[in-house]
């Protein structure tokens, strides 16, 4: 059974707007679609369950795909057409010891095996995605995954159909302190998407798409409304900083990068914070087992939270950095600093979408059962089974008018087959 709360959300049009546009020839020319999908690391289990809802009933209008970190697997095993891998590589492989240890990676450093998860998906292998299948399904179409370039802190798109497509998926997905270091492609360091563009939907429009259908891994919400665990995060920083160092502003920092003068004087902070933390982890050592119990019940809710956007998250993130024997050093700091910007104006992008743009998004109205990292089968089922449903709910409401308009066509689909659970 569904929540009825749990409901397609859409921003700039309605389904009746839309339908009446393309009733009335309101679209004189085909429009480009894009899907853009969020990450969310164990939480995309909720858009697996979207898109396996669009491959059950031959949905795909779109001429443009988007993905970071989960979205961008994700998004793979979609324009592959392999029904339900998502659902599988996150309930049989994310869940294994194998993949993801909070003990060894906090008593002996030992990351998120990446590497062993998406090998898996390489040619060769019983689990491997078609890609066969996906170049010929984007002979006239395009999809990207996106990453983040840890020098200049912009983000990167790799097509899906170039031969460098494994290192790509590692990269949008090597997210910073649980990955032991950057990808590197063409002589280029990448890290997780979600640091630059957890939410792509601006590269979908600057790459020309008029409709773009969002799917979201955590409840849409106004942004001043937003408890921001970024914002959180940044503001707890200044505060416990600025409380024992008064002449250190963080906010002279944050909006002064490009200054070499100001980023020296915040390399002067980071060395003051760095030494802050020792104190933290001297202090922390005498109940070490405690704090990693802390760690292990507050990471679902704090550590990894809200869909993809990065390892964000007030107190927590000071007890993995203490627990892991790493500094926070002036990159990690600027990468916070970038997400937070950046994820803030994706959202307002999201609210206020261009003229002549529409945007569609497919969101849990609550937060998921599920976790970024360490999930519970039973909540994995649950957000699965609501991702279904939300497909079902949207293809009734929205298909058949995006075919109708679509620049690639769909001729498979027909909303007739679809069939929406009871929902009471």
């Amino acid at each position: 059974m569904v929540d009825s709360n749990q409901t397609v959300q859409p921003s700039a049009l309605t389904d009746n707007a839309l339908a009446a546009g393309v009733q009335s020839g309101a679209y004189s020319r085909p429009q480009r679609l894009s899907l853009v999908l969020q990450g969310g690391g164990q939480r995309g289990i909720f858009t697996a369950g979207v898109l396996d809802a669009f491959l059950t009933h031959h949905f795909d209008p779109f001429e443009l795909y988007f993905g970071t970190s989960a979205g961008a697997l994700n998004m793979s095993a979609y324009v592959c057409q392999q029904y339900q891998y998502g659902y599988r590589f996150i309930t049989q492989l994310t869940t294994q010891e194998r993949f993801f240890h909070l003990m060894k990676y906090v008593r002996r450093q030992h990351h998120m095996d990446l590497d062993w998860a998406l090998d898996k998906a390489l040619p060769g292998k019983d689990t491997a995605l078609d890609m066969e299948v996906a170049r010929r399904h984007l002979q006239h179409r395009y999809a990207y995954a996106c990453a983040t370039d840890v020098d200049t802190l912009q983000p990167a798109f790799f097509s899906l159909v170039e031969d460098n497509w494994p290192d790509a998926l590692k990269a949008t997905c090597a997210i910073p302190l649980l990955y032991p270091d950057p990808v590197n492609i063409n002589d280029h360091r990448y890290v997780d998407g979600g640091v630059t563009a957890a939410i792509p939907a601006k590269e979908a429009f600057a790459r020309g798409a008029d409709i773009i259908v969002v799917i979201r891994t955590e409840p849409t919400v106004e942004q001043s409304k937003r408890g921001d665990d970024s914002g959180r995060f940044l503001e707890t920083l200044r505060t416990r900083f600025e409380n024992k160092k008064p002449q250190f502003k963080l906010s002279d920092y944050l909006s002064n990068f490009e200054s070499k003068y100001r980023l020296a004087r915040f390399e002067t902070f980071q060395k003051e914070l760095s030494k802050q933390l020792g104190e933290l982890s001297d202090r922390y050592k005498s109940s070490r087992e405690q704090w990693v119990n802390r760690v292990r019940d507050n990471m679902r809710e704090k550590a990894i939270q809200n869909g993809g956007r990065w390892l964000f998250g007030g107190d927590t993130i000071y007890r993995l950095q203490s627990l892991s024997g790493k500094p926070l050093n002036t990159d990690m700091l600027r990468m916070f600093t970038t997400h937070y910007q950046s994820y803030q104006s994706e959202l307002q992008f999201l609210a206020t979408p261009p003229a002549r743009t529409q945007i569609l998004q497919i969101a849990p109205s609550a937060p998921l059962q599920s976790s970024a990292l360490l999930s519970k089968p039973e909540a994995l089922e649950a957000d699965y089974q609501l991702g279904l449903a939300l497909g079902n709910q949207f293809l009734r409401q929205y298909g058949e008018s995006l075919v109708a308009i679509s620049s690639v066509g769909n001729p498979e689909f027909s909303s007739t087959s679809v069939h929406v659970p009871d929902q009471g």
